[in-house]
């Protein structure tokens, strides 16, 4: 699903294509009367005038708000200040056309001031663009079409500004235009490589379903229909699929690791062992081990029968989205009563699913934390076997001690066997199996 180019706000920018051609027309009839009073040939005079008419286009364009009008003003200036020493001195190098974009540069820069996204750059450059078109057609209309031979000169110069205004409105256009990122591609964009198997077709399906129901809605919304808040509703529920893909990953990936055959066969090999080894010590260490690949084999199974209940999970989801996406496409033109009583159940349905969308993700991520945990188990088991024999090396020396050396006086605390440590509980949650219970 591509990220759809939309203009923002028509009405604003209406207002500011008045604004800007009004402010224009103002400043050419404020020019023309000025320049009968007093003489305006001097150099610092222009530098002036066109610091303060690119401060005046930027803040009629985007007026500042009361409270910091003033610094708003100043900064104002000082960008049009720079703008009109740029335009100068790349007039005199014989680039004055360039210099005329780097003028307007300075009026984007002040139009667009409270943009914070890639438009704080685009709008400047589109202000360059408007107006150096703006300088050119009114210098081919001033050459070509001369106003004051129709009207007198104060009706002509507000009216060559007024055009000049409107034309430079054109690069504010930057400012309405923009990309819409929507967080559910976006989101896929980043997992869909790591994805593989049934998740993956699941995954895809379900962005695909989504593209179609935001597309239905939005032309409903377009026609003047209401949506009731159904395009937030489908975009969180398919954004939790997202985002399952990745602790999907982490599953398959860690109950690879080990198999149940393989573990089948070793548990065979140690029953053999302890079947046929006559020392006592070395049948309990085998004991252990089996134990802990039989909790491994017990691990795996659970792991198995969690992913399949979220696999079946996802297909109930799918199966949901699309029935909302036909009841959606059935009534695209009727009221928004009829369409809430028949999407509404479908609402209820897909709000649960919701929920037990978390369950799985959760049920996922502990999964996962049991495969890690299940490559501990050997090495629980063979430390025992590691501490034994030391005492088996030692248990001849002891019988080699001559027997009538007495004993050694011992408390009763010492003469005590040791007790072996208490088995904590289980870590690994039952979570996975209780998430899919109904």
């Amino acid at each position: 699903m591509s990220n759809p180019i939309r203009f923002q706000d028509h009405t604003a920018f209406h207002v500011q294509v008045l604004r800007l051609t009004l402010a224009g027309a103002a400043i050419a009839l404020l020019y023309y009367v000025v320049a009968r009073l007093t003489p305006l040939n001097s150099g610092i005079a222009h530098v002036l005038w066109f610091s303060a008419s690119a401060a005046v286009l930027g803040l009629v364009a985007n007026p500042p708000a009361r409270a910091g009008a003033l610094g708003a003003v100043g900064v104002a200036l000082g960008v049009g200040l720079l703008g009109t020493l740029s335009r100068m001195a790349l007039s005199i190098h014989g680039y004055p056309w360039f210099g005329v974009g780097v003028y307007g540069l300075g009026v984007g820069v002040i139009a667009g001031r409270d943009l914070r996204d890639y438009r704080r750059f685009s709008v400047p450059f589109a202000t360059a663009l408007s107006v150096a078109l703006a300088s050119w057609v009114e210098l081919a209309f001033r050459s070509g079409v001369d106003f004051a031979a129709y009207v007198p000169p104060f009706l002509a110069e507000p009216a060559y500004g007024g055009l000049g205004g409107f034309l430079v409105s054109i690069g504010l256009i930057a400012r309405q235009v923009r990309i819409e990122r929507d967080p559910v591609t976006e989101a896929y964009d980043r997992v869909r490589p790591t994805l593989s198997g049934e998740m993956r077709e699941l995954s895809d399906r379900a962005v695909e379903l989504y593209g179609h129901i935001q597309e239905v809605l939005r032309d409903r919304k377009d026609k003047g229909g209401q949506t009731d808040g159904l395009a937030t509703t489908v975009r969180s529920l398919v954004l939790k699929v997202v985002h399952l893909g990745p602790k999907w990953n982490e599953v398959e990936r860690e109950a690879a690791r080990t198999s149940a055959p393989a573990l089948g066969e070793r548990i065979a090999g140690l029953e053999k062992k302890i079947a046929e080894t006559t020392d006592e010590v070395a049948r309990k260490q085998y004991r252990l081990a089996k134990e802990a690949l039989a909790s491994q084999l017990h691990y795996l199974d659970d792991i198995s029968r969690s992913r399949e209940r979220v696999i079946a999970r996802v297909h109930n989801y799918l199966a949901t989205l699309e029935r909302l996406h036909l009841a959606v496409v059935n009534h695209r033109g009727a009221d928004a009563a009829k369409l809430t009583d028949e999407v509404q159940p479908i609402l209820d349905e897909i709000s649960t699913l919701g929920h037990e969308m978390d369950f799985a993700s959760e049920a996922i991520r502990e999964a996962t934390e049991v495969a890690e945990g299940v490559d501990a188990e050997p090495a629980k088991a063979a430390a025992p076997a590691k501490a034994a024999e030391p005492a088996k090396a030692a248990a001849p020396a002891k019988a080699a001690a001559p027997a009538e050396a007495a004993p050694a006086e011992t408390t009763p605390a010492e003469a005590a066997p040791a007790k072996p440590a208490a088995a904590g509980p289980d870590p690994e949650s039952s979570l996975a199996s209780r998430a899919f219970d109904n």
